[in-house]
């Protein structure tokens, strides 16, 4: 139902309000997160999990862990066969509880509980959908408040989105994602994630010209060491919503 999929950066400095901070890190966690530098290799991801599993097998207040588990469950679920895409949420977002229960003032336990709720809304039944959006909303607006930039500024673009694909009666507006996600191109602004969402809200209004333009934009995008899989996922389907948009010439 809202198809959000947020980049996944590998921050070294963990945010917490509007400072950010050194953290220590422990070698098990930091070594989970180079097995996510290749998450493009599957194996990768599943090897990072045994290293988070174990560390929260040890010891359960370990935050660096939970949020770490969310983000690598979410990651999986995006590429798991349709079969498997709902477990591996649901995993994502008890990591993501447990993150925000241990550490209510920290910003990556809300994302990537927020973002899991976002594809799991996506993949449920539109009840379902729709029971997930205050909670959704509620996550991302706690991330705004604690840092407005993580992740380079998804959590706007997921209010964004929200308004663009959220009935009205659950407080969708077109003209309120337009504003977020032209807000968050101001900050970044050769974010594919953000272009793309606004490409599918300007094409809801009739602005096609500048959808058009969005979207070629996106395939202009060199690659990113750090957010190589994604970028690959958004120029894929920029290049869909080209052809399912736009006709040659048209």
């Amino acid at each position: 139902m809202l198809f959000i999929a947020p980049l996944a950066s590998l921050p070294l400095l963990e945010a917490s309000g509007a400072t950010t901070t050194h953290y220590s890190i422990p070698a098990q966690v930091r070594a989970a997160d180079d097995y996510f530098l290749g998450r493009q290799n599957l194996a990768n991801v599943r090897r990072g999990i045994d290293l988070l599993r174990d560390s929260v097998g040890r010891d359960a207040s370990d935050y660096q862990s939970w949020w770490r588990l969310a983000r690598f469950y979410n990651f999986w679920a995006r590429r798991a066969p349709d079969s498997e895409k709902i477990r591996l949420l649901r995993q994502a977002v008890e990591c993501g509880k447990k993150a925000v229960a241990l550490e209510s003032n920290r910003v990556e336990g809300h994302f990537w509980l927020g973002a899991s709720y976002g594809l799991l809304a996506e993949e449920t039944n539109l009840l379902e959908g729709l029971r997930l959006i205050d909670p959704i909303r509620q996550e991302m607006e706690t991330v705004v408040r604690l840092d407005q930039d993580y992740e380079e500024g998804s959590a706007l673009q997921i209010l964004g989105r929200l308004d663009y694909r959220a009935p009205f009666f659950k407080g969708g507006d077109k003209q309120r994602s337009i504003q977020l996600l032209e807000e968050c191109m101001k900050r970044y602004p050769d974010n594919p994630q953000t272009m793309l969402y606004l490409a599918d809200s300007y094409l809801a209004v009739g602005r096609r010209t500048e959808a058009r333009t969005l979207l070629e934009n996106i395939l202009t995008l060199c690659p990113d060491p750090q957010y190589g899989p994604e970028v690959d996922d958004y120029q894929a389907e920029a290049r869909h919503a080209l052809a399912r948009n736009f006709r040659t010439g048209k």
